[in-house]
């Protein structure tokens, strides 16, 4: 059990080297949780797709405590780490689901890397791998009513795009407001994408694409600005999913045009 950003509680494996990082430095990505929560009403809807050990859940908690979170991941001693960590929070919301987010039902070849479980991942032919449940979000939103989402966090590895398919219906219809999304050349390319491919797609449902970060506003993207939001401000740099160069990482926060 640990401390990390002053208020926040969960339980980590110190087995594993980014949790163990966290727990030396008792801090965990500053970065989100400013722009989320900007973007969060507190009696919102929280999408972490890729919990790992869901710390930027656990992490928000202090501010957004009645927030409905929902955390999806397909490694099955993290889900159980992240289900011990809920049982501290007993006044919030957490549907926790052990799947691998797709586009199709079935199952998936999964991955996991041992010695680093944020790295574990969709299988590729010549990795070893177990079969994990697929979940649909589309399918996952009209089961359980879930008719808004405010923001989500994705983190999968290079299987973001099958995840944004599986939610077409939903992000056609804007009914998730805010995303922000890792994107790693090497992850994408893993499964013989290109490194923008999920942000063509979220593009393509009318998304508007944004650099988050005041280390990348001077590699690409529109003149920083300031975006007023319902719970905070944020400076954002506008720009196309097609300028987003092949070789850079970082995380992008897509919006709708509604929601800034």
């Amino acid at each position: 059990l640990i401390s990390f950003n002053r208020r926040s509680l969960a339980y980590l494996n110190l087995n594993d080297p980014e949790p163990r990082n966290v727990f030396l430095k008792c801090s965990f990505d500053l970065d989100f949780f400013s722009i989320a929560k900007s973007l969060i009403p507190t009696d919102g809807v929280f999408f972490d797709l890729g919990a790992n050990h869901g710390l930027c859940s656990f992490g928000l908690l202090p501010d957004l405590s009645s927030v409905h979170f929902h955390l999806f991941e397909a490694n099955e001693s993290l889900v159980r780490t992240i289900q011990k960590s809920t049982a501290l929070h007993k006044e919030s919301t957490f549907f926790v689901n052990h799947a691998c987010v797709s586009d199709e039902a079935g199952y998936s070849k999964f991955h996991l890397e041992h010695e680093q479980s944020g790295q574990s991942h969709i299988a590729t032919e010549q990795e070893e791998s177990i079969e994990i449940r697929n979940l649909v979000l589309d399918q996952y939103c009209r089961k359980n009513g879930v008719s808004k989402i405010d923001f989500a966090k994705i983190d999968l590895e290079g299987h973001e795009l099958s995840a944004l398919k599986g939610w077409n219906a939903c992000l056609r219809d804007h009914n998730v407001k805010s995303i922000y999304v890792e994107i790693m050349p090497e992850n994408q390319n893993r499964y013989g994408l290109k490194t923008n491919a999920p942000l063509k797609f979220l593009e393509s449902s009318g998304y508007e694409l944004f650099l988050c970060k005041e280390e990348d506003f001077a590699n690409f993207g529109e003149k920083p600005r300031k975006y007023q939001f319902e719970t905070g401000t944020l400076i954002l740099s506008k720009f196309q999913a097609r300028n987003f160069p092949e070789d850079f990482a970082t995380d992008v926060l897509a919006l709708t045009p509604q929601n800034h």
